[in-house]
């Protein structure tokens, strides 16, 4: 507060240059030189950043895992004895991770896998929404359109890249098996992590369509026109799928496709429901068959709690 004819706080003990001493204005005036220099050449040292792994802190016991994208609520585990009770399992599950039963060797992660990371809406259908997706779907059918059970609602989901997941897990981890089953988003998500993928991943499991036949609308994933391109320049083998382990039959299955359909027909010529699941190995590796797994309500390894109690 001010008071007439007085100042109040700092501003009374303030010199004027006329009133000060000539040896006070000339200690003032050289400090403020000082000051003044100092500041013009001040140069700030970079502030240090605080070191933060962008690695997944996995025990050193871990040596190999297996990734299921798109599990729902069953997600697969490393069944084969010769992982041992310090193999690891990851789930990416955006909508019932939540209801996926603990086990000590599986972690879910609650998010999408897209081409690129950030926040999405994903539209939920079918029981326990298994055939929820980022995409719609090409048609109307009976997974998607019963209102009783909510088909349709949406949900706002955190979304990831493959790569970014794949990146995380420490090199000296082996990844023994990758399984892909996201609505029409497979062969995105694959595509996007191309590079990764095949310094990491020697054997996948991938859902893809056949016959140019969407269904969802938006994304391409055509084992014959996207799929089959692109992992034989990744250096891939088909080695069969979940209704066909005849490869030639295939082939030439693929080979009139292509024939018959140069351009790729759209989705509303084309929606309706032809799906399979592909089994990928990678070129240096095609002799060695894919891991044993099985889903987390199956499993039951019949590990003791001291062989656990290794997994440090």
């Amino acid at each position: 507060m001010l008071v007439k004819g007085k100042a109040s706080g700092r501003r009374n003990t303030l010199l004027s240059f006329k009133d000060a001493p000539s040896s006070s204005l000339i200690r003032f005036t050289g400090a403020f030189v000082v000051f003044y220099c100092c500041i013009i050449n001040f140069k700030p040292k970079p502030i240090k950043k605080i070191g933060v792994s962008s690695l997944l802190d996995l025990p050193l016991s871990v040596k190999d895992v297996a990734i299921n994208v798109g599990s729902n609520i069953d997600p697969i585990m490393l069944a084969d004895k010769k992982y041992g009770p310090c193999a690891h399992n990851i789930a990416v599950e955006p909508i019932v991770g939540y209801k996926i039963p603990f086990h000590r060797q599986l972690s879910v992660l609650p998010a999408a896998v897209s081409s690129m990371p950030g926040v999405m809406s994903m539209r939920i259908y079918n029981e326990n929404g298994v055939s929820s997706s980022l995409a719609k779907p090409a048609m109307t059918d009976y997974w998607n359109s019963e209102e009783s059970r909510g088909d349709g609602r949406l949900a706002i989901v955190p979304v990831i890249t493959l790569s970014s997941l794949l990146n995380s897990i420490p090199k000296r981890i082996n990844v023994a098996f990758l399984m892909t089953d996201i609505q029409g988003y497979d062969f995105m998500a694959i595509k996007e992590a191309r590079n990764t993928l095949k310094e990491r991943v020697t054997h996948i499991m991938t859902e893809v369509w056949y016959d140019d036949v969407y269904t969802y609308s938006g994304v391409h994933n055509d084992l014959c026109r996207d799929w089959l391109p692109l992992m034989t320049e990744l250096g891939y083998t088909l080695v069969k799928t979940a209704y066909e382990e005849d490869m030639q039959k295939l082939k030439t299955r693929c080979k009139k496709q292509l024939k018959d359909n140069p351009q790729r027909p759209s989705g509303k010529e084309h929606a309706g429901l032809s799906e399979d699941n592909a089994y990928w190995v990678r070129n240096d590796v095609v002799d060695q068959p894919f891991p044993e797994v099985v889903s987390v309500q199956e499993y039951d390894p019949g590990y003791a709690e001291e062989e656990y109690k290794t997994c440090v």
